[in-house]
């Protein structure tokens, strides 16, 4: 079986794999409009990616699963440079819309997730751990006990969700502002002064406290 290191980045890779052919599928027509909001693509390359694209994601994702379950070191290898080179295109292309200024949606969310930096760099961010995972699959395999194993699962299921949803968290930032409480204001009693008059007669008025 494929090392722990290898088995998580090469997890993380295709849980991510499949999350995008997940949004895919959930909104069909989202990456279509996307490309065409980005005004980068001609129209017979913008049909061309929005149908290849989700295609190859599902496909990487399968035979990448499927090596892993079966420990076929060199299908795994090569699902990840696969993995790779599509990531570092989609690194190259949002970098390229983000640099000309050009506004839109990303395409890869069920949301209307606007295209940023933070879209690329987790796009760049897979295609690192996907090439890390190609070349940590070529070393001899090991045994993972079972601790091992499901401690590999968990992380890697919690870093595949982390890492997808940046660019929404950085996007859409959940601080929120502290106010000091407001002091309430308090009501000194009025003095009643007392003076007698010349005659003998008391006379009250009451003044205000004092600062």
């Amino acid at each position: 079986m494929i090392g722990f290191y290898g088995g998580l980045t090469a997890s993380i890779v295709i849980l991510s794999l499949f999350m995008g052919v997940g949004s895919h599928a959930a909104r069909p027509a989202a990456l279509g409009e996307a490309l065409r909001a980005h005004g980068v693509l001609g129209p017979r390359f913008r049909r061309f990616a929005a149908v290849v694209l989700p295609f190859a994601e599902g496909t990487l994702g399968v035979a990448g699963a499927a090596a892993l379950l079966t420990g076929h070191q060199r299908g795994l290898q090569a699902a990840l440079a696969a993995g790779t080179a599509l990531f570092g295109l989609y690194a190259g292309y949002t970098r390229h819309v983000v640099a000309l200024g050009r506004g839109g949606p990303c395409g890869c969310s069920r949301q209307d997730l606007p295209l940023s930096r933070w879209v690329t760099r987790r796009a760049a961010a897979l295609a690192a751990l996907a090439l890390a995972g190609a070349v940590i699959a070529g070393a001899d395999p090991v045994r993972l006990s079972a601790a091992e194993l499901t401690t590999l699962v968990l992380a890697a299921a919690a870093c595949t969700v982390l890492l997808w949803s940046l660019p929404a968290a950085m996007h859409e930032p959940t601080a929120t502002s502290v106010h000091p409480p407001t002091r309430a204001a308090v009501h000194r009693p009025t003095e009643t002064t007392v003076h007698r008059t010349a005659e003998g007669v008391s006379t009250r008025w009451t003044s205000p406290p004092a600062p």
